[in-house]
C-alpha cells in the first residue's frame, strides 16, 4: 500500500492567515472613521481586534509546525514545541530563539511599524500616528492578549469607555510583570479606557506585520521565500481619508 508523501508548504500557512484575516479587513471596511460617538460601529473596534489575534494564534501554530517539520523535527518534538494557546510575538520570538537563534537580531535591526498612538488621559484630539520597533511590538502585543482575555471572557465588551482589569498571572521577567490591557488602550477619566478602531488598527497591523516578520525571516533560513501579496495590510489611514 502506497502512503501519499506530506507536502508542507510555508506559503500556504500565509495564504490561510489572508482568509483568516480577511474578515475583520472586511469588518474595518465598514467602519466611518468619524470622529465622534460610532454608535453601532464601535462594536467593530472589539471584533476587528479578536479577528485578527484568532488568525494570528492560528497562523502560528501552523507555520511553525511545517517550519520544524522542513528542519527535520519528528512529530513528537513538533507536538511539543508547537503548543501554543494566546501566543502573542512573545511566545513565537521564544520558539524562534531556540531554533532559529539568528532570527532575532535581525527582527530587531529590520522592524519598524506605523501605529496609532493614543491622546493622553484628558486630551482632545484625534489619535497620532507613530512608529515603533520590535520590541514595542512584542510588548504590545502581550498587551492585547489581555484585551482579548478580558473580552472573551465578558470582563468588558469593548465598544464603550469601561474599566479594563489587570491581569490574574505573573510574568516571567524580573518584576515578575505582565503588560496589562490598559497599556495599550487610551486612558480615560475614573480609571477607565477605551479600545476604538484606531487601537483595533493597531491591533491588526502589529499581529499581521509581526507574523510577516518573523515568517520571512524563518523562511530565508530555510532557503525559502513567502508572498504576502494577499494578506490584508490594514491601513493606518481609510482610503476615502
Amino acid at each position: 500500500m502506497t502512503t501519499a508523501a506530506l507536502t508542507p508548504s510555508l506559503q500556504l500557512s500565509v495564504d490561510r492567515f489572508a482568509r483568516s484575516l480577511s474578515v475583520p479587513s472586511r469588518l474595518l471596511e465598514l467602519h466611518p472613521r468619524k470622529r465622534g460617538n460610532p454608535g453601532n460601529h464601535g462594536a467593530l473596534a472589539p471584533a476587528i481586534a479578536l479577528g485578527a489575534i484568532s488568525a494570528f494564534e492560528g497562523f502560528a501554530e501552523d507555520f511553525f509546525a511545517t517550519a520544524f517539520y522542513l528542519q527535520g523535527a519528528s512529530f513528537a518534538q513538533i507536538a511539543k514545541n508547537v503548543n501554543l494557546t494566546n501566543p502573542s510575538l512573545a511566545e513565537v520570538q521564544k520558539l524562534v530563539n531556540q531554533s532559529f537563534p539568528a532570527v532575532r537580531a535581525r527582527l530587531v535591526s529590520n522592524f519598524n511599524l506605523g501605529v496609532w498612538v493614543p491622546p493622553a488621559i484628558g486630551a482632545n484630539g484625534w489619535w497620532k500616528g507613530g512608529m515603533i520597533g520590535w520590541d514595542d511590538a512584542v510588548a504590545a502585543s502581550q498587551s492585547w492578549i489581555q484585551v482579548r482575555h478580558c473580552l472573551t471572557h465578558g470582563l468588558t465588551s469593548g465598544w464603550r469607555t469601561e474599566v479594563w482589569p489587570g491581569p490574574v498571572t505573573k510574568g516571567n521577567n524580573a518584576n515578575n510583570s505582565v503588560p496589562s490591557a490598559s497599556d495599550v488602550l487610551r486612558a480615560m477619566p475614573g480609571g477607565k479606557h477605551s479600545l476604538v478602531v484606531h487601537g483595533a488598527i493597531t491591533c491588526a497591523r502589529i499581529f499581521r506585520d509581526g507574523a510577516e516578520a518573523v515568517a520571512n525571516e524563518v523562511a530565508a533560513e530555510l532557503g525559502k521565500t513567502l508572498s504576502w501579496s494577499q494578506v490584508p495590510d490594514f491601513p493606518l489611514e481609510s482610503a476615502a481619508a
